[in-house]
This record gives C-alpha cells, structure tokens and sequence, in this order.
C-alpha cells in the first residue's frame, strides 16, 4: 500500500491529508506485436494496461445490464407520470394510515 501525503491549506488552518492507494504487481504474458504498438501511444505500460481494464470492466458492466433487459420484458412498464402519481398516491395512503393510528 502506498501512503500519499499532502499538506493542504483551509482557511488559517494547515491540514495534513493522507491518500492511501493500493498497488497490486502482477505479471502478465501478452504478444509482444500488442505491447510493441501500445508502447508507441505511451511509455508508460501500467497506465495502459489500466486504462485497457477499465475500459474493459465498463463494456462488461454494459453488457451485464443489457442482458438483464430481457428478464424486464415481462415487467410492466409505466412512464414517468404515471409511476409518480402511484408512488404519490402510496404515499398519502401510507400518511393516512400513520395519521389514523395516531388517534388510537
């Protein structure tokens, strides 16, 4: 883990801030025609690897959701109008009940 230290100033007051990153090292194998044209965007090789699997883990998330909406077909679908005035109507129902029970 690596500790990041910064002093920062509010106001009269200098405060100590410190970030705590974990690093993780791991040794990967790939075809050195990839990690050739890759070093030619950056010489910076984890950044891009980091970059690759962030953009990895956000199209799989994508994917993950998209194939949910096929388990919603099922599910009956209001618009934005119609769903607010239910949830309001469950709401002054709800309010109702509470309000009746404080009578008792």
């Amino acid at each position: 883990m690596i500790n990041l230290s910064y002093i920062i100033k509010r106001g009269d007051t200098l405060l100590k801030e410190v970030i705590s990153m974990s690093i993780i090292k791991k040794t990967i194998s790939i075809p050195e025609e990839i990690y050739k044209e890759a070093q030619e965007f950056s010489e910076n090789f984890s950044q891009i690897v980091k970059d690759a699997l962030s953009e990895y883990l956000k199209k799989k998330k994508k994917e993950k959701i998209l194939s949910m909406a096929g388990s919603l077909k099922d599910w009956e679908i209001k618009n934005g109008l119609e769903y607010e005035k239910e949830m309001r109507e469950e709401d002054i129902k709800a309010q109702k009940e509470r309000e009746k029970n404080w009578d008792t």
